[in-house]
């Protein structure tokens, strides 16, 4: 009687410590999206402007990720001091998503694969189309989603400023 209690409590012991069989996040959607030296605002001019982004797979095994980035679906004022309609109208811009090996790259959504552990660094460019306000806040979400985790994502928020590139 004794031994079975004991091994009970062992193994309760050991579930209620050690959940990694169970969670989700440790499974597969384990992933964490940075942005380099935490410059996630950025003013863009005529020439773009460059995010440096991190994506680091915590979990053990190698995993295959979806990147992607598209403006957030609220509106963007990062202010409460300004109060032109601009500021807060979260313009359209043209965004593509750069690997340091594929500089070529224009797309807004790509894969990356990663070795349990590791991370893969790459840029986020964005311009401004041609009549789009100036004055104006876009705010961008990147996120990054492994192929076998249908729930959760890895997500990071960029801001952008559009200056008048006449005032440069």
């Amino acid at each position: 009687m004794r031994k079975t209690l004991i091994l009970l409590i062992c193994f309760i012991s050991f579930f209620a410590g050690n959940n990694k069989g169970f969670s989700q996040n440790n499974t597969g959607c384990n992933a964490e999206l940075t942005v380099e030296k935490n410059r996630n605002i950025k003013s863009v001019g005529e020439n773009g402007a460059f995010f440096n982004l991190i994506l680091k797979n915590t979990s053990s095994t190698t995993k295959t990720y979806t990147v992607n980035v598209d403006k957030t679906k609220q509106s963007c004022k990062k202010s409460n001091n300004i109060t032109s309609k601009e500021a807060s109208i979260n313009p359209e811009l043209d965004l593509s998503i750069i690997l340091p090996d594929n500089l070529t790259s224009k797309s807004s959504d790509t894969t990356i694969t990663i070795n349990g552990g590791g991370s893969q660094k790459f840029y986020v460019k964005v311009n401004v189309p041609n009549g789009t306000p100036y004055y104006s806040w876009s705010c961008l979400e990147v996120s990054a989603k492994s192929e076998n985790c249908s729930s959760s994502s890895a997500k990071t928020v960029l801001s952008v400023y559009i200056t008048n590139p006449s005032e440069e």
